[in-house]
């Protein structure tokens, strides 16, 4: 049995954890209720704008864990195509359970019977659906992120006692370092289509759509280290294509690879970093916003062999923004995207790679990683 002060801290710790879903799903609700005020105009009150929001983001928020342990009872096990295909059904339940509790739930918030339910439905499933396939794709990450932990210690406990198992170690890390970046920006994406699906609804399915291929670009290439340099590229344009609205053309982007490059083998997910990165600290925080320039070039360059005739192809990201510290350095002072790109590159590349990050005499920053021509 276990002792009686264990089982208060377990219950106290899933009291926290409660508390703060809930407060995160809250926060969700009043952040789309001020979005509502601001774009609503005079007509718009908080009152509404609550009523019409929360319901919507606690309703979910009290669904999630049990679409997480549904999602973990179904799919353990299973492989990622049969683990996706069965959330079709379980999406169409959940989102109709969702919004059967909202309708039936409107008279205590103070909101009306709706004239039509067709109508009432029609106006929301789209949207609720694409909420389901971030939690069910949370979810899914997750589960996979804590497999790969574990599957990390065991391989490390393993190569202690044969060296055989060192490949397996170094995979395992990959996969790790990789799960950190799948889900990076999908809530920032969701909130820059939520502005428009009142105001501008056509670009927002367009957006959906976009957000839609960065999700399955996302789990299609969940474990695959390498990709073409032209699937990255496109990956790559879907991003910018949502960032691109989100900052209402403040900031310009300039993508342009030679046609050799495009069937070069790249690691996934290592330009989205980088570009992420040039917007958030570069050129992101101007008011006037800025460019970035972003080049892929077959070169003549040695890579870590001393040879001068060796042919690297090299990944460039250039940006005009606010630069960096004098004392700045990878190690110390990149984030997360950034240092994970060095670890995921030293992996794939030992010694045969060069990842450097260098301020720009008139202003801004240059990103350049080398890699062995194939």
């Amino acid at each position: 049995m276990r002792p009686m002060g264990e089982k208060a801290s377990g219950v106290a710790r899933r009291v926290l954890l409660a508390l703060a879903g809930l407060a995160f799903w809250a926060g969700l609700g009043l952040f789309f209720a001020t979005q509502i005020v601001i774009l609503g105009g005079t007509d718009a009150t908080w009152r509404l704008a609550l009523q019409y929001s929360m319901p919507r983001w606690i309703t979910w928020g009290l669904l999630a864990p049990f679409i997480a342990r549904v999602d973990r009872w179904l799919g353990a096990g299973q492989p990622m195509s049969t683990r996706l295909a069965m959330h079709v059904p379980l999406g169409l339940f959940w989102t109709g359970l969702a919004l059967t509790i909202r309708l039936f739930t409107r008279q205590f918030v103070g909101n009306p019977w709706p004239p039509s339910v067709t109508d009432y439905v029609l106006q929301r499933v789209y949207w609720d659906l694409l909420i389901y396939a971030v939690i069910a794709g949370v979810s899914i990450a997750r589960d996979y992120a804590a497999q790969v932990r574990e599957h990390e210690r065991e391989t490390h406990r393993l190569a202690l006692e044969s060296a055989e198992l060192k490949g397996h170690l170094a995979e395992a890390r990959l996969h790790s370092l990789r799960s950190q970046l799948q889900p990076h920006f999908l809530f920032n994406a969701l909130n820059t289509i939520s502005a428009l699906t009142e105001t501008d609804p056509k670009t927002a399915r367009r957006l959906m759509d976009q957000l839609g291929q960065l999700l399955r670009a996302s789990l299609r290439h969940a474990s695959t280290p390498l990709v073409t340099l032209a699937e990255e590229l496109t990956f790559l344009d879907d991003y910018l294509a949502i960032e691109s609205v989100r900052f209402e053309g403040r900031i310009t982007v300039s993508v342009r690879a030679d046609d050799e490059t495009l069937n070069a083998r790249v690691p996934s997910f290592l330009l989205q970093p980088l570009v992420e990165n040039a917007i958030r600290h570069g050129v992101g925080p101007r008011l006037s916003g800025g460019h970035i320039d972003v080049r892929v070039a077959r070169e003549r360059n040695s890579v870590g062999n001393g040879d001068g005739n060796a042919m690297t192809l090299r990944l460039c990201v250039r940006d005009n923004g606010l630069g960096l510290s004098p004392d700045w350095m990878l190690r110390r002072d990149a984030g997360v995207g950034l240092r994970n790109a060095a670890a995921r590159l030293e992996q794939l590349y030992p010694q045969r790679h060069a990842f450097r990050i260098t301020p720009i005499p008139s202003g801004g920053v240059e990103a350049s990683i080398d890699l062995p021509w194939p």
